[in-house]
């Protein structure tokens, strides 16, 4: 990829207390740890960009010596206590020199504390520089300015100049001048950055989300695809309901090992940890494709090309899917599930909905149609079986005080009907405070 990157690491650190760029974040593969300054070189070269150079000031030894490390250039800024815009004209006049490699490539300006930029991100600039070689391009979540800008080499010159003359508010005076563009992004994270030992801890918690979406980015994302209204509530709709499945089955995942896990015959043993936001997000952005041919692999190719592999293999096989015996429940599963239990944003059973589904394709599709209802209904049996040990406090210590075993969905019906333990209670239950909130 014909770009550049300066990865600003200059700054004294004063407030943090220890070398940002050095912090360990879990953003290396597989989400194993590595500094922050190895993160973003990933972030980078997952795009294609291998033209990184580092400016370092304060710390520079250990920073450059990390920098080094990692097969990145370094450029020191001999006045670090400048301030951060001297470091990007110690990076910038480092980049103009004639024997400097891609002379006319745009450069991508970002803050070694500002971690978690998503590839979607980058790609985004660097795609709408390919369509208009003379904007500046700064990214924007929901209206407020993110990182990186991208700068045309055609505009290096003048930001430098404005440097030489009282470069008044830094680079973002410098911009003023200049044609920019704001590019509407899904990414919030591209908004955070780490100053004190507490954004720290924030930044490591929000890690595991780089790979995903956070609900208000697929919302985002949503409307920079115009899924209309309709799609929207549906989303939704999904989304809230394979939220309220994934919250259900955590809580009976964690009561595994009570008596009335073991009584409803639950194997022990580890299982994956559900995050009903994930759960949330996918269900939100299921149908982003609807409309084209195969919706669900749509969307998942279009997931993928954002760099999103996690969120394309939610939503890919929503349509229909099997889960073999030995595999736990996901959210993967809990989405595909969710959508058989929203017709609209209404609840369905899900025999009904196929049965819908029967008398609107009659006998043309019938095999077909009874196929996927049929595992459908054989995982809802299955999550229900699971959701059996779901053992609230109040609710098994009230049990065991009448002499009863909360040992099944079945028994905590009996005793509580209202209680929402089946995964179709649960659905109707979900839907109708959502449409209360709504109303």
């Amino acid at each position: 990829m014909n770009a550049r990157v300066l990865i600003l690491a200059a700054g004294q650190a004063s407030r943090m207390g220890k070398v940002k760029g050095l912090l360990p974040l879990p953003l290396g593969e597989a989400g194993h740890e590595c500094s922050a300054l190895e993160g973003l070189a990933c972030l980078f070269r997952s795009v294609g960009i291998e033209h990184i150079s580092v400016v370092t000031g304060w710390h520079a030894d250990s920073v450059e010596l990390a920098a080094q490390d990692i097969g990145l250039a370094v450029v020191r800024n001999p006045r670090p206590e400048d301030g951060m815009f001297s470091s990007v004209c110690a990076g910038l006049r480092a980049l103009a020199d004639a024997n400097s490699a891609l002379p006319q490539a745009p450069v991508l300006v970002l803050p070694v504390d500002v971690p978690l930029v998503r590839p979607m991100t980058v790609q985004a600039l660097l795609e709408a520089h390919e369509a208009d070689s003379e904007h500046v391009f700064v990214p924007v979540f929901a209206g407020a300015e993110g990182h990186p800008p991208l700068l045309p080499a055609c505009h290096m010159e003048h930001i430098l100049r404005h440097a030489q003359s009282n470069g008044e508010n830094g680079l973002r005076g410098a911009l003023e001048g200049l044609p920019v563009r704001r590019i509407p992004v899904a990414d919030k994270l591209m908004l955070l950055d780490m100053d004190r030992p507490e954004d720290y801890e924030n930044i490591r918690l929000l890690a595991q989300y780089r790979d995903v979406l956070l609900p208000d980015e697929a919302v985002e994302l949503l409307h920079l695809h115009d899924v209309p209204e309709k799609g929207l509530r549906h989303g939704r709709a999904v989304g809230t309901v394979a939220a309220a499945l994934a919250r259900a089955l955590q809580r009976a995942r964690s009561a595994r090992n009570t008596h009335a896990a073991k009584a409803a015959g639950l194997a022990p043993g580890l299982t994956p940890e559900l995050v009903p936001d994930f759960a949330l997000a996918g269900g939100l952005l299921h149908d982003i494709c609807k409309g084209e041919k195969r919706h669900e692999a749509a969307a998942g190719r279009l997931l993928r090309s954002l760099h999103l592999p996690v969120m394309a293999h939610l939503v890919e096989d929503h349509r229909d899917l099997t889960l073999p015996a030995e595999q736990p429940i996901t959210e993967r599963e809990l989405i595909f599930l969710a959508d058989k239990y929203c017709y609209g944003s209404s609840y369905v059973p899900v025999r009904q909905r196929f049965e819908q589904k029967l008398e609107i394709f009659g006998s043309d599709a019938a095999e077909a149609i009874k196929g996927r209802m049929a595992r459908a209904l054989t995982l809802e049996a299955r999550l229900a079986r699971e959701l059996g040990c779901i053992a609230d406090g109040p609710l098994h210590t009230q049990a065991a005080d009448c002499g009863r075993e909360a040992a099944s969905a079945e028994s905590l019906h009996s005793l509580y009907p209202a209680y929402p333990v089946h995964p179709a209670d649960i659905a109707r239950s979900a839907l109708a405070e959502m449409a209360a909130q709504s109303s």
